[in-house]
């Protein structure tokens, strides 16, 4: 896997060098591909809904490949709210929540609530390159829903510390992270390659992360059921 990441960094490195947006949304294309495929033929989980978040990271990274389109643009924002409410869907259930402390809690909704105001602020900063109002909506949703998702698997790990619950939450920070990235290169147009550089380091950051939780996770089950 670390060879197959260094290979991954080296080529994404060079696309992003060569200062072309198109081939630089190509490699996330390519990148996640090779990644999924991978994580098909070799790795494998348990759980379906690691196949959906695999699958859905693919339709994302083709959208953004278009996502001077309109129908990139829902692709890609879409498939970022399917697979943050598919994160969300699998981890809300591993929080035990009467280890949270009250002031925990008002703590983290102040910070969130922070958050999701200044999410609304950039938006309307750069509503006029917005196309539709489905558009607005989806960008808003999937801020919204990303926040969300970093908080409940922060909440996650907090309260059930394991090195696999470490590895989604760094795993979903970093795919938030990215879009984020991305989103501001392209509507704010402020330093475009410097942000799909931001982007394409985090991207592949969470991809190796992901697969490597799935890895261990696998391992896992693979050592118990022998057991058993």
């Amino acid at each position: 896997m670390l060879i197959l990441s260094a290979i991954f960094i080296v080529f994404n490195i060079v696309i992003v060098l060569l200062g072309d947006i198109e081939y630089i949304r190509l490699a996330r294309v390519l990148s996640t591909l090779a990644v999924a495929l991978y994580f098909f033929i070799v790795i494998g989980h348990y759980s379906k809904w690691l196949y959906i978040i695999y699958v859905l990271q693919l339709l994302s990274s083709i959208g953004f490949y278009y996502y001077d389109f309109t129908y990139g643009k829902s692709l890609f924002l879409t498939s970022s709210i399917l697979t943050y409410s598919v994160i969300i869907f699998w981890v809300v259930k591993n929080v035990q929540w009467d280890l949270i402390k009250r002031y925990e809690y008002v703590t983290y909704l102040f910070i969130y609530l922070i958050h999701i105001g200044f999410h609304f602020y950039n938006v309307q900063n750069f509503e006029e390159r917005i196309d539709s109002n489905l558009e607005y909506v989806l960008i808003l949703l999937t801020g919204i829903i990303g926040m969300t998702t970093c908080l409940l698997v922060g909440f996650s790990n907090a309260t059930r510390s394991t090195f696999n619950s470490a590895y989604l939450m760094y795993a979903t920070f970093a795919f938030v992270f990215a879009d984020f990235a991305a989103m501001v290169a392209y509507y704010y147009e402020l330093f475009p390659l410097r942000f799909y550089f931001i982007e394409r380091g985090s991207y592949l950051f969470g991809l190796y992360i992901l697969t490597r939780f799935c890895y261990i996770e696998t391992n896992e089950d693979a050592i118990n059921n022998y057991v058993d």
